[in-house]
Parts: structure tokens; sequence; C-alpha cells
């Protein structure tokens, strides 16, 4: 089996020193299970007690008498697919409440059952991570923690980028990672596809799909249509990167539009989209305002949508999603918004914090000119809500190109591989 290096580990690893229970939940397939059995070296060792509730014998014996089969005293205990036994969660706040060095790992591979009973029962004792599936970093790199162009630069500024500009990436090296960031675009990043030839590849995503619909939402028993759902998710992946209209979703598929926002609640919770705010002055103006719609996964986008390669909205798509996963394994995440004026010029993603911006426009061509960094520009010189002045702003055209380059002061064109994937 090929093992990437995830670059969640180191924070997790400070999550499990610091607090009595960590959750880790993601969509199915992204890699829990490998990411604590074979990367977390406490996660293998005598010191760890791994149980999967994917067992029901398993399931039989801790609901018999969980308070005393989940007492180990400082071993860790690694709860595997936790949603199917919620209940256990009351056992774990026990234990946690003893302080006597117990500490818990909770898998699961979806927030629909387990999030709200973590708010229940254990607030304040747990803290919550998510994985993704594979982000183009840990394909390429090497390292065990490997650091990516976007790591460099949200910790540097615009030395970073200077820097980045200067490293010569060799003929071979760069149509090496071009080759895998096209891959990737193309066929998104989890675990399972890629050792697989492209025809297996659309199986998987095809069975993935239903795989989703049987198991997560007959847990659910909310969608009495399966058939309209999945031909919602169909026309929802089709307008990935597109503003969310959900009066012109539900005309055409001919539901009320409380149906689908049900649907779309669904596919939120359980990783599959995500709804990308705008940035306004006030959280309750965001959130009244329409958001973006993005697929979390460029491959299963590709597929459900019937997109062809090389579209801008999947080339959109894929950029999102290395910045979800980007922002997962932050110990403290920037905010992610899109800006949008009233006159209808767009900046694709914000990026920012009290100390720096970073606005990126999505490109899906070889080549930017400087008539792309205008709306970067005027964003950068704008007086932004809650971003003070003195905060550091940077710009980004990203293309599908080879080489880093200045557009306007303060905005660069830098190719996808470059900002995604290795620093050095």
């Amino acid at each position: 089996m090929l093992l990437h290096p995830r670059c969640i580990l180191p924070l997790l690893r400070t999550r499990l020193e610091r607090w009595p229970i960590v959750v880790l939940t993601g969509a199915r397939q992204t890699g829990k299970t490998t990411l604590v059995r074979d990367l977390l070296p406490r996660g293998r060792g005598p010191d760890a007690l791994y149980l999967s509730l994917d067992d029901p014998d398993e399931r039989l014996r801790l609901a018999a008498d969980p308070v005393r089969r989940l007492d180990h005293g400082n071993r860790l205990v690694i709860l595997d697919e936790i949603q199917k036994q919620p209940a256990l969660l009351d056992a774990v706040k026990l234990l946690a409440d003893r302080k006597q060095g117990h500490r818990f790992l909770l898998l699961g591979s979806s927030q629909i059952l387990l999030l709200q009973k973590v708010r229940e029962t254990l607030a304040g004792r747990a803290t919550l991570l998510e994985l993704w599936p594979l982000a183009l970093i840990e394909r390429v790199a090497e390292a065990a923690v490997p650091t990516s162009g976007l790591d460099l630069v949200w910790r540097e500024g615009k030395a970073a980028v200077e820097k980045l500009a200067t490293i010569t990436v060799t003929a071979d090296e760069a149509r090496r990672l071009r080759a895998l960031a096209e891959d990737h675009r193309l066929w998104g990043g989890y675990p399972a596809l890629e050792p697989l030839p492209d025809e297996d590849r659309l199986v998987w995503l095809r069975d993935f799909r239903k795989t989703y619909l049987e198991r997560d939402l007959a847990d659910l028993g909310r969608v009495a249509d399966l058939d309209q759902f999945a031909l919602a998710q169909n026309l929802l992946a089709s307008r990935t990167g597109q503003i969310l209209s959900y009066s012109e979703v539900a005309r055409e598929l001919g539901v009320a539009v409380n149906t689908v926002r049900r649907y779309l609640r669904f596919l939120e919770i359980s990783y599959q989209v995500f709804l990308l705010r705008p940035l306004l002055p006030t959280l309750s103006a965001r959130l009244v305002k329409s958001p973006k719609l993005y697929w979390t996964d460029p491959g299963l986008a590709r597929i459900l949508g019937e997109i062809g390669n090389g579209n801008g909205a999947l080339f959109e798509t894929a950029l999102l999603a290395e910045l979800l996963r980007w922002r997962s394994w932050q110990q403290d995440p920037p905010s992610l918004q899109f800006y949008r004026t009233r006159a209808g010029r767009e900046v694709d993603f914000v990026l920012h914090n009290r100390t720096r911006l970073l606005a990126i426009e999505a490109k899906a061509s070889e080549r930017a000119h400087r008539t792309d960094a205008r709306t970067v520009s005027d964003l950068l010189e704008a007086n932004l809500p809650g971003i003070p002045r003195q905060a550091e702003r940077l710009g980004f055209v990203v293309t599908r190109g080879r080489e880093i380059e200045p557009l306007a002061p303060g905005v660069w064109a830098i190719p996808d591989w470059r900002l995604f994937g290795p620093a050095e």
C-alpha cells in the first residue's frame, strides 16, 4: 500500500497531547484509519487500543459495559466509525472527566450523526479536526512533513514569493509536477484512486457516490427519493464554482426550495460540497447573501457534472479543494471567502486574518496577463471589513503555466503546482 505523508499529522499529534478527546471527521475513503494506524506512531504502538465500530460484535461488547471496556488508563483509545454507536460518547465523557490521563481519538466518516452528539455531550472536552482527500503537496512531496508554496507564502509573505520565483526547477521535475497537478485536477485526491487505471478510477468514483447514497443517507433516513437526490447531485456538480440560487435549482429539479436546501445540507455535512461565503462587514450579512457553490473534490465534480477537462469552473473547484485541505492543517486557519463588487467584478478566493490577506484569482490557462490582475489589485487597495490597513496584502493569479511572474504591484501569476506543490 502506498502511504502518502499527511500534512495534518503534526496538528493531530499536538491536539492529542493537549486534549483528552480528539474527533477526526471527514468523508469516507479519505484515509482516516490509515492515518491513525499506519502514520501516527502512537496509534500503532502498545499504548494504543484500536476498536472498529464497523464490527457488530465489537459494538455489542461495548454496549454491554461501555465504561469498563473503554477504561484503559493512559492508553490512547481509538474508536473508529464512532457515529455507528454515538451512545458511547457518554462513557467517553465520564472517563475524560475523571482526569486520570484518559485519551480518546474518535474517527467518524460523517458529520451527519456525529457532530450534533459531540456538541451536546463533549462540549468543552473535545477538539475537532477534518481530514480531506489528498492535497497536491501530499501526492508529490517526499518529506514526512512537506512544506508547500502556500505554507511558505502565508508564513513569510512577499519575501516568500520572491524566494519561490528564484528557485530553479529542472525541466524534468517541472514536467513531473505539472503532470501530477493535471492528474490531480482531473481525478481528485481520494487515495484509493492513485494506483488504478483511468477506466477503474471512473468506476470507483461512480461507486463511491452510490455507496454514499446507500450508507450515509440510509443512516439519515430522511431522503424519500434517492433517484431524485442523485439527479440533484448531478445538477449541483454541474454548477460548481457558481453563485448558488436555490430557486433556480428547485425549478430545474421540479421540487420545493426547502427540499433543495435540505439536499444541500446533507451534501455539506457529508463533505461533498462547500458553500463559500462573500467577504462582507458582518456575519449576518455574509449568511444572507448568496454563497458560491463548490464541490469539494474536482474528480467527483467532473464525473457527476459531466464537466470537460480545462473548464474554468473545474480549475476553480480544484483550487478551492486545495485551499480547504491547506486550512485543515493550520494551527490557526485564516478565514476563506470570495469578494464581489456591486458591479459584479469578483476575486475567487480571499484568505485573511488580522496580519495578512491573500487574494487568489483562478485562470485555467497557461499564461496570465496584466489585465487579469486588475480586480485583484483593486481588492488589495480596498477598505475591507475586519482587515486592518497595516495587514500585508498579496495577490495571485493562479494558472496552469510554468513560471512565477509579476503582473502588478503586489500581484503575481503563479502556476498551481508551484503554489500547492513543494516549496523547495
